[in-house]
């Protein structure tokens, strides 16, 4: 089974391959608690992903979810994800 980090790993490293796409990991601290672990911009949308693995039916935290959901109503695109494939799934299902 994948790692979380080198799932989050190929993630940013496809999306900052695309023309108009940038992507960070996020760092995690104390403050950072519940935020999103890849804060990505492509052709000026906002996407935030959670990444988990899918052993052990690893799921988001209710900050995570909370945190999401307000990203989501704001307008950006925000998913957990559990592959680089699922990733290409939403962006392409948001026209990303």
């Amino acid at each position: 089974m994948a790692r979380e980090i080198s799932i989050v790993d190929r993630i940013i490293e496809y999306i900052n391959s695309m023309p108009h796409g940038t992507a960070e990991k996020v760092q995690g601290t104390m403050r950072s608690s519940g935020k999103s672990d890849i804060n990505a911009c492509i052709n000026g949308r906002c996407i935030r992903l959670e990444v988990k693995t899918a052993d052990h039916g690893n799921k988001e935290s209710k900050k995570q979810s909370i945190n999401l959901r307000r990203w989501s109503a704001a307008g950006a695109v925000c998913a957990v994800v559990y592959s680089l494939e699922e990733v290409k799934k939403v962006l392409e299902k948001h026209d990303v």
